[in-house]
């Protein structure tokens, strides 16, 4: 029970929160913005309106992810000719998934080269921009349909990753997160993997240095997953991306709940949304770690406006993984928390501890009045 003291002293009553001690933010519970008196009232009306468009588009995802599936499997039958195979599968799964992101309120998703340094002209951030990832570079994040990636799992108590596809790496996003391999699953150091899928043809790499999913305020630190690597590392291809999304009323990301009730109401409230924010940012490549003249020290600098995004060192078992996580939090304008993946394993024990406990309090409760009415009416008729 010791290790749930740190979840226990940072609630009240039945809010629950997850706050990082060192910046005061809370990077995993989910996350609602505060409304005024007048977006309260509007809320009032769009709750008699929102529940019916949610369900008609709920349903049109059900059965446009259906026809997905569908056309992927008839696709199987291209397997012997792969170049066709992998056009069929990027041509399906292109316009299939961009109807579904139109569904969920996703109509147009902006991305956007940053440069951190200063005398960068916005041509060459646009030259940039139209620059695309070939196979067995690695990405941090990214979107799936501009391209067509290979999906990673990582596992923090092995530092290695094994490939997953779409659809599990979907799952896994609202799944408690794996700490180590099952067993007999095969996995392999990242280097090595992002290699071998340069030399199959593959596509580029995701990686999710975090391991987990987080609320879009902060950056979780990052699993030693690149404690192999070099600063620079030029054996392969970093590109560093990240997603954003801009929310007023309901964040589209999905933190907490583990059981079919949770994903599908996150589902269910996505749909409900009239429209959903999301922007890619991606670092400019000639500030890649990747680039043979970059600068372990270009890395760890400031922000050029100054924004406190926690602290700029090295990390002795990770020095990669530290740049890295300074560029992101440069990139994006997030802060670096202290809390990690472990971290957010110890607070969904705790909140699923907390929830069976609510659950057999209230069961206890009603079947109390119940015993209690039963033997009210018993003694009425004696």
């Amino acid at each position: 029970m010791e290790k749930f003291s740190r979840w226990r002293a940072s609630h009240q009553s039945a809010l629950l929160t997850t706050i990082d001690h060192n910046t005061r933010i809370a990077g995993i519970h989910p996350a609602n913005a505060d409304h005024s008196p007048l977006e309260k009232a509007l809320t009032a009306v769009l709750m008699i309106v929102k529940p019916i468009t949610g369900a008609a588009k709920m349903i049109l995802v059900a059965v446009v992810t259906l026809a997905l599936v569908l056309l992927e499997t008839i696709g199987l039958v291209l397997t012997p000719l792969p170049p066709l195979r992998k056009a069929y599968h990027r041509l399906i799964s292109t316009i299939f998934i961009r109807i579904i992101l139109g569904l969920l309120g996703f109509f147009w998703i902006k991305h956007e080269v940053v440069t951190l340094k200063r005398g960068r002209s916005a041509a060459n951030k646009v030259q940039t921009s139209n620059k695309r990832a070939s196979s067995g570079n690695l990405i941090h994040l990214t979107d799936p349909n501009r391209y067509d990636p290979v999906f990673t799992q990582i596992y923090s108590e092995t530092l290695t990753v094994r490939r997953v596809s779409l659809w599990e790496a979907l799952l896994l996003s609202g799944s408690y997160p794996e700490l180590s391999p099952p067993s007999g699953t095969e996995t392999f150091p990242l280097l090595d993997f992002v290699k071998a899928m340069h030399k199959k043809g593959a596509g580029p790499v995701v990686i999710f240095p975090e391991g987990t999913t987080t609320n879009n305020r902060a950056i979780l630190k990052f699993i030693p997953i690149f404690k192999d690597c070099s600063v620079p590392e030029t054996s392969i291809n970093i590109s560093i991306i990240a997603l954003k999304y801009d929310y007023r009323k309901f964040a589209p990301t999905f933190t907490v709940g583990l059981n079919n009730s949770y994903r599908l109401g996150h589902l269910f409230r996505t749909c409900a949304q009239f429209y959903n924010v999301l922007s890619v940012k991606s670092l400019n490549p000639d500030e890649s770690p990747s680039n043979s003249h970059f600068s372990a020290l270009d890395g760890l600098a400031s922000t050029p406006t100054g924004a406190a995004i926690g602290a700029a060192e090295l990390v002795e078992d990770d020095p990669l993984g530290g740049v890295i996580i300074n560029l992101m939090g440069r990139v994006t304008r997030f802060r670096k928390l202290g809390l990690n993946v472990k971290d957010k394993a110890d607070f969904l024990d705790y909140f699923i501890l907390r929830n069976n406990g609510i659950r057999t309090a209230k069961k206890a409760v009603a079947q109390k009045t119940t015993t209690s009415t039963s033997g009210s009416g018993r003694s009425k008729k004696q």
